[in-house]
């Protein structure tokens, strides 16, 4: 117990320190930047603080996940960190640097707003496509780490979902339903982009309320989507995300992915009954198509045979 005690402790510091000095290096080469009004190119947006802290977030995070156990604690703790970086720090008073940390164009509008400048007959600013292809990127190297890693309300609902409530208060929705609601949302959003000039998205974007101007309408969704997450995990990423969508496609193909040893796995199914996730009957399995993975690491530290890793496909 007391080596656990004391790894635990010594990963939380060396967790604390290394992002302390990478905020350091990252504030300081930032502020070194000159501030100018020119146009903004693909790999000028892919300098800008949130991208290149979303790899380092996202490459903390598959190493975690690579040793094979992943407390909970520190999955809390590497949560409330990421929602504060991308989800908090924008507001603060950091100069060009907070400025570079912030939601624009957040997850669902960097989908849904290209769209939208296409109908309205304007180009496509650069910096939605250089977005995407980060997380794309991202998103391929290792399965889904933007989504579980990075994207700071996916983090706020992981963490409501830890609130301990009655078992059967927890509930796993069938992927099937999830799923065709989520593609049917986004396939009913396009034609009427061209016919009204509006996104149904704009009415349930939680990420809308993190701009932090505390419109009503803004938190009442925020509000809504973390108490559905009380019950469900991940409701948004799940049901409504039009990002979530576009990885879970990219994820099918990662190379870093969930795998299970059927060397020393045992069946006995514990992986599946005692985490949320509703991948993990088909990770069991073997099937090459699963649910969204959000590589929350729950799977890895439930299984005592070791038999669950974090590993090239």
């Amino acid at each position: 117990m007391k080596g656990k005690t004391r790894w635990l402790k010594h990963s939380v510091q060396l967790a604390a320190l290394t992002a302390s000095i990478l905020f350091m290096v990252a504030a300081q080469l930032w502020a070194d930047e000159t501030q100018t009004k020119q146009k903004m190119g693909f790999f000028d947006v892919l300098m800008l603080p949130r991208v290149w802290m979303g790899a380092l977030f996202c490459l903390a995070g598959a190493l975690m996940l690579m040793r094979a156990k992943l407390r909970r604690e520190i999955r809390i703790t590497f949560l409330a960190l990421a929602f504060f970086a991308f989800g908090v720090l924008t507001v603060l008073p950091l100069g060009q640097f907070a400025r570079g940390m912030g939601l624009h164009p957040s997850p669902v509008c960097t989908v849904t707003k290209p769209f939208l400048f296409v109908n309205a007959g304007r180009g496509i600013p650069i910096i939605f496509p250089a977005i995407l292809f980060s997380i794309a990127v991202f998103s391929i190297v290792g399965n889904k780490l933007f989504c579980g890693w990075v994207c700071p309300v996916g983090a706020l609902q992981e963490i409501v979902h830890e609130v301990p409530l009655p078992r059967r208060a927890k509930i796993k929705l069938p992927f099937k339903v999830t799923n065709w609601i989520r593609v049917v949302l986004f396939v009913v959003f396009v034609p009427l982009v061209f016919v009204i000039g509006k996104s149904v998205y704009d009415y349930v974007n939680p990420f809308e309320a993190l701009h932090w101007g505390f419109g009503l309408y803004e938190m009442i969704i925020l509000a809504g989507v973390l108490i559905a997450g009380l019950f469900v995990f991940r409701p948004f990423c799940y049901v409504a995300c039009p990002l979530g969508l576009f990885t879970w496609v990219l994820e099918q193909i990662s190379v870093l992915r969930v795998k299970v040893d059927p060397d020393k796995c045992t069946m006995c199914f514990d992986c599946i009954d005692s985490t949320p996730c509703p991948a993990m009957s088909a990770i069991v399995e073997g099937k090459r198509f699963r649910p969204d993975c959000h590589v929350c690491g729950k799977c890895l530290d439930k299984c005592d045979e070791g038999a669950i890793r974090f590993t090239i496909r």
